[in-house]
């Protein structure tokens, strides 16, 4: 028997909702029921779903023959899309492929998931579809809830067994990119589900949690094997960074973790001249412990024994100079720490250099004063009368003690 609808007529009662004359088509013309649409390339499903005629949609998903895996075709997508939640039901249970995805979309399950359908959901993941696929980007369900900051989502897959380190084309994971976006709740849920961040991204995330705060995160991020020894964009050691800051329990744990105990600022000043000026004797013991270079000298040369003297942080020297510190090392302007100690005034210092070996007789770069002695003499307070030093006080002592053997107190 022909039927007297013609396929014009077909796709324009489907357009309009006539279902008599649809189904009658469809009778008499079974293949219709999977051709495509010539103006739209669309089924008559998909075409159903976009008007909003759910309940025709329903007895086409019924018919005999009905194809829900149509090559290039998601109805499964759409309606889930359009949110029509028992259409989706019914095309799972009639065999629809819960994991197609066509070229630059998203999988049903992650657009499913972005609608908070969660008994959809689980229906999608019972039927096989897969909690790990990735788009074009690389991006699996859970990076892209974890970036979102959408916690339920997140322990939704969790719950269902998505992989929890799988990374996206960049090498970033879900904790690595929840941590980029500050989602500190995603970060903490993951990274107690046992996450290590993506070792591509692993260092300038330890950055970025320091930056922003959460040393918690930092802490385990050290705890998982992730290197200190990483600078931030300006080229500042991480551990010179935490140093300045005062950071002191984190300092220790970033050296016990392997940072550069020589790692040295924009001025080339190692972390042992930063502590050994601040008398940070704690964390100058550490160094030293650890082996640090206690002659290493900045830009200008100058040592971390020089710093401590000039700071007046007689306990940092003492450390220092058992530790092998040269006593006698000149800065660009070729002072020496003994130098140093005696233009400030400072007896005791004075007195621990020259214990220690300094040597009294050398020369600065100065155009007048160039000794120890003289630099002291030209500091030296007066007694009132022009020219001639005081003759009590550290001056007075540190001058006598830097006098040469046969030589006047008070002069050159």
């Amino acid at each position: 028997m022909t039927s007297t609808v013609t396929v014009e007529c077909f796709w324009e009662g489907i357009v309009q909702g006539n279902k008599a004359l649809v189904m009658a088509a469809l009778e008499d013309n079974a293949d219709w029921l999977n051709a495509l649409c010539p103006k739209r390339n669309l089924t008559p499903l998909e075409l159903l779903l976009e008007q909003g005629f759910s309940g025709m949609a329903k007895q086409l998903i019924d018919l005999k023959g009905f194809n829900c895996n149509l090559n290039g075709h998601n109805p499964l997508r759409l309606a889930i899309d359009l949110g029509f939640l028992d259409i989706a039901t019914r095309l799972l249970e009639q065999g629809a492929n819960p994991n197609y995805r066509p070229k630059q979309m998203d999988s049903a399950l992650l657009l499913c998931l972005e609608n908070q359908y969660f008994d959809l959901a689980t229906l999608m993941v019972a039927k096989g579809a897969e909690l790990d696929v990735r788009n074009d980007n690389g991006w699996t369900p859970l990076i892209w809830a974890a970036i979102k900051g959408r916690k339920k989502i997140v322990e939704f897959l969790l719950e269902h067994g998505a992989s929890i380190d799988v990374c996206n084309n960049d090498g970033w994971n879900a904790v690595t990119g929840a941590q980029f976006k500050q989602r500190t709740d995603i970060v903490d849920l993951l990274m107690n589900r046992g996450a290590v961040f993506s070792a591509k991204y692993s260092q300038a995330a330890l950055l970025s949690a320091y930056d922003k705060g959460y040393l918690d995160v930092v802490d385990r991020l050290l705890d998982s094997g992730v290197s200190p020894n990483v600078n931030d964009e300006e080229g500042v050691p991480f551990v010179i960074k935490v140093a300045k800051c005062g950071d002191k329990e984190l300092f220790l744990k970033l050296i016990d973790c392997g940072a550069d105990i020589n790692a040295v600022d924009d001025d080339g000043a190692p972390l042992i001249s930063i502590f050994s000026a601040n008398g940070e004797i704690k964390l100058v013991e550490k160094l030293i412990e650890k082996k640090a270079a206690v002659n290493l000298s900045s830009k200008n040369n100058v040592t971390a024994l020089y710093e401590a003297v000039r700071n007046h942080q007689i306990e940092s020297a003492k450390l220092l100079i058992a530790a092998g510190a040269n006593v006698n090392a000149q800065e660009s302007r070729k002072w020496t720490p003994l130098m140093a100690a005696a233009v400030d005034g400072n007896l005791d210092m004075v007195k621990l250099l020259l214990d220690s070996g300094a040597n009294i007789a050398l020369e600065c770069d100065e155009k007048k004063y160039k000794t120890a002695k003289s630099l002291a003499k030209n500091k030296a307070p007066r007694d009132g009368t022009y020219g001639t030093a005081l003759k009590t006080g550290a001056y007075a002592d540190i001058m006598k003690l830097l006098t040469l053997p046969g030589n006047i107190i008070d002069s050159d």
